[in-house]
């Protein structure tokens, strides 16, 4: 009994960090104060995911869905009335944080 678990914990310590291995977002340029969407350059995924954009408090402002693969601009269409401040993104894969970034307002 005591070998299973130790072969499952093994094998759970080795694969967990693999959704995130090679996902991460491109260089972003700023954007403009009071936009009311933000497209992202380029976000590479190992797997099906989201964007999340939240304030620096963690309110989330807007996501947008992201493929397996490379993504180009993506758009992240911000909810209210645009955004003042810098903001965190996120890209969430399988209910995990793989990246973040915090990209900045011009």
């Amino acid at each position: 009994m005591f070998k299973q678990f130790a072969i499952a914990a093994t094998a759970i310590a080795l694969t967990a960090g693999a959704a995130s291995a090679g996902s991460f977002f491109g260089n972003q340029d700023g954007f403009s104060e009071g936009d009311s969407s933000l497209e992202i350059n380029l976000v590479r995924a190992d797997a099906p995911g989201m964007v999340v954009l939240e304030t620096l408090q963690g309110d989330v402002l807007g996501s947008a869905p992201v493929n397996e693969g490379a993504n180009s601009d993506v758009l992240v269409r911000v909810r209210g009335m645009g955004v003042d401040h810098d903001v965190i993104a996120k890209l969430v894969i399988d209910g995990e944080v793989a990246d973040t970034k915090r990209i900045e307002v011009r």
